[in-house]
């Protein structure tokens, strides 16, 4: 079981390795475009806390993560990031505790549903708002997916790591 201090030190621990990680992406590959599309990486670690860490805390780290994003990135609508992320933690986060088995395919199966979440409610925002096309915009979400992922590479073996550093 762990103390107060160590839930402290854990995830300030997550938010600075998120936040480390944050500023390396930006930093090198935040405006390389792969198949028309730039990769994203605040849903991968969403997607990867949410398979390593309890239900409660991953759709806390989500909200924040959301709420980061709401502020720093334009979305189709306020909050868009903030909703969609939490309820993909959710949903992740149950998906791996009672189906997925863990390790780098959970990971990747919960990264690519936090994708589904945010780009249909994007998807929803821009047919209601401009009446966009269905098929360009998924085409554009299985892109931007795909290319997104490439990032776990990375991602998950440090988040893992730093999970099993607070695992007991």
């Amino acid at each position: 079981m762990l103390t107060r201090r160590d839930y402290i030190i854990k995830w300030g621990s997550y938010g600075a390795v998120s936040l480390l990680l944050t500023l390396l992406f930006s930093l090198t590959l935040r405006d390389l475009r792969v198949l028309g599309v730039t990769m994203f990486l605040p849903p991968l670690l969403v997607g990867v806390v949410a398979s390593l860490e309890d239900t409660k805390s991953a759709v806390i780290y989500a909200i924040v993560v959301g709420v980061l994003c709401d502020l720093t990135i334009a979305g189709t609508f306020p909050c868009v990031y903030t909703l969609a992320f939490t309820a993909a933690s959710l949903c992740c986060s149950i998906l791996a505790k009672s189906v997925l088995q863990p390790g780098f395919l959970c990971s990747l199966a919960l990264t690519t549903l936090t994708f589904v979440f945010v780009d249909v409610l994007n998807m929803l925002a821009l047919r209601l708002k401009c009446h966009a096309e269905a098929g360009p915009m998924l085409l554009m979400m299985l892109c931007e997916t795909a290319v997104s992922c490439i990032l776990l590479v990375v991602c998950h073996p440090v988040l893992l790591h730093l999970h099993r550093k607070f695992t007991i």
